[in-house]
């Protein structure tokens, strides 16, 4: 075989490969954009935890049954954090990401808060009756992301959360 057709083959083999790779890949408007544009800034923290260490925490930790179910349905784990004052003052994430993670109009806003200086929104997509991505959008004095993908039973989340409401934080009438 000549160099030549070793790279064409080798080309043809790779070209499928890269193919799945790339189309396997996540890409969500807005998460993936603020992830990129700021993960590499001095001042910002980012966190990403994959589900099996989430899974193998949860088996170890001294949690209750209804907080280990929870745990065991997420797939992964990002976290965004502007911790720098200065930069702080000049980024608002939620003004700059909230149009541009609902683009498609996939998510749904479960819980919006404002106030005079922060915003926090809360996105869920949904999959029949599990949310599949969740973002917790903060922007404002405070500036922060978290994007939870699994499969998520609504009444877990409802479970975890302690609010008086009788219809709880998520009332998505399953």
């Amino acid at each position: 075989m000549t160099e030549t057709s070793y790279r064409k083959l080798n080309i043809t083999v790779m070209k499928p490969i890269l193919f799945f790779l790339f189309s396997s890949c996540e890409y969500n408007p807005g998460v993936s954009e603020a992830f990129t544009k700021y993960r590499f800034k001095e001042g910002v923290t980012t966190i990403t935890i994959p589900g099996w260490v989430i899974g193998m925490a949860a088996n170890f930790g001294d949690i209750e049954k209804n907080e280990r179910e929870l745990l065991h349905a997420i797939d992964k784990v990002r976290v965004l954090v502007v911790e720098d004052e200065d930069l702080n003052a000049r980024v608002n994430l939620h003004k700059e990401f909230s149009t541009k993670i609902n683009r498609n109009n996939d998510y749904e806003e479960l819980m919006s808060v404002k106030d005079e200086n922060d915003n926090i929104t809360i996105f869920a997509k949904m999959d029949e009756s599990v949310i599949t991505e969740m973002v917790i959008l903060v922007g404002g004095d405070d500036n922060a992301m978290i994007y939870v993908k699994g499969e998520i039973d609504p009444e877990l989340l409802n479970d975890q959360i302690k609010i008086s409401d009788k219809d709880k934080f998520l009332s998505l009438g399953f």
